[in-house]
């Protein structure tokens, strides 16, 4: 049974550009990893590829809505992508992930149909920007939730 309730969208950040790996970058809380299925771009010599990869390489938090991506994971998964001559990727490569994958969005009746196909498209959800983060931790405040010191101060 899954922790992370993928339908919420969350703020990406790389873990690479984290000091603390382990902890949600803006409330601080013990994140919590997890395999879901995410939705990239990659772009190499002008041609660009959209795909799925499910992995372990996201960290979760649940008091927000943060996810931690590890960098190297999603290396791991274009290296892989590469390998494959019928994909074309060669050489440098840019990538982006987009969003999280909510497969338990589809419905039942279209489980049997490919994610993309015409009558079931991907569910994806994406990443939130910083504006939108802002304002779901100015919602979470109104709730009744506490924001930390940190939060407090970005805010202002």
């Amino acid at each position: 049974m899954k922790k992370v309730d993928v339908s919420i969208p969350r703020k990406m950040f790389w873990s690479d550009k984290l000091v603390n790996k382990k902890k949600c970058p803006l409330c601080h809380s013990t994140l919590e990893n997890e395999y879901h299925t995410y939705m990239m771009v990659t772009r190499s010599g002008g041609e660009t590829t959209p795909f799925m990869t499910g992995n372990d390489s996201g960290s979760f938090c649940l008091e927000c809505p943060v996810v931690v991506l590890d960098r190297k994971g999603f290396e791991q998964a274009i290296e892989a992508m590469a390998e494959r001559p019928d994909w074309g990727i060669s050489g440098t490569v840019q990538f982006t992930v987009l969003g999280i994958v909510n497969i338990d969005a589809v419905p039942e009746d279209k489980r049997h149909i490919p994610l993309g196909d015409e009558g079931n498209p991907i569910p994806l959800v994406e990443f939130l920007s910083e504006t939108e983060i802002a304002k779901k931790i100015g919602e979470d405040q109104h709730k009744g939730k506490r924001l930390s010191g940190n939060q407090r101060r970005r805010r202002r």
